[in-house]
């Protein structure tokens, strides 16, 4: 089970690199690097070292253990609270947190963005999970953040079925993300992570979604988005919507 040290600080503070690494257990280097990709985001200081908010750290907790189990080779048992295992179980806790959204502004859009992500795991690796079934699904109101992952066989795998063409992860998100796709098999996927970017577009959300080695960034209320590559390598995909509370 994965285990991160505590934060007693004070939610003002801001934290150095070297302090925010031993917090998340991960290297300077990490850091670094999400940085860089939008993932976990700094603030330079005039003489541009990197300082971070408790309240980024602890979103960066519950995406780093996504992050662990979406990427690692044999990674270790998610704790309960965060884990799906099938339909079922992902479907209660997403009618939980609409409860819990009821008085967002947004709330039935960020519901149906989670809803869409959620269910394409399901709906195109049943049967197929190439090691661990079901999803990751964590969520934080306070910080106003959802993230999922699944370990399963990714959207290039998916929509190589009907555009075979496609060789890279980064062409299979541009295509997801763009495209309408036809064909019965993978359609949903194809055409559901539009009706994403839409409520995106509808300044509900923010996006930051991963497959294979690929990184899609787009910023609530945007029309355009950011794609670039990676060394990490997602098993499956990986998605963080973050939202104002």
């Amino acid at each position: 089970m994965y285990r991160f040290k505590q934060i007693s600080m004070s939610t003002n503070d801001l934290i150095p690199i070297g302090e925010a690494a031993k917090i998340l257990g991960v290297s300077i280097q990490t850091l670094r690097r999400w940085d860089k990709n939008g993932k976990l985001s700094s603030i330079k200081t005039p003489g541009g070292r990197r300082r971070y908010k408790l309240e980024n750290l602890n979103s960066g907790k519950i995406f780093q253990i996504a992050q662990l189990w979406a990427t690692e080779k044999n990674p270790k048992t998610l704790p309960d609270d965060y884990y799906c295992d099938n339909r079922a179980v992902f479907e209660t806790r997403l009618q939980n947190l609409s409860r819990l959204l009821k008085s967002n502004t947004n709330g039935s859009l960020i519901i149906s963005a989670t809803g869409e992500i959620g269910n394409n795991s399901f709906d195109h690796n049943l049967g197929n999970w190439p090691d661990i079934p079901g999803i990751f699904f964590g969520f934080d109101l306070t910080l106003g953040i959802v993230v999922l992952a699944d370990r399963g066989l990714g959207i290039l795998t998916t929509l190589q079925r009907v555009k075979p063409e496609l060789y890279l992860h980064s062409d299979a998100l541009q295509t997801a993300f763009t495209e309408v796709i036809t064909g019965r098999a993978p359609e949903k996927r194809g055409n559901g992570l539009k009706f994403v970017k839409k409520i995106v577009q509808k300044e509900a959300a923010g996006l930051f979604f991963q497959t294979g080695n690929a990184l899609l960034n787009m910023d609530s209320g945007s029309d355009t988005f950011k794609i670039t590559n990676t060394e990490n390598h997602a098993r499956g995909t990986l998605a963080q919507i973050k939202f104002k509370t």
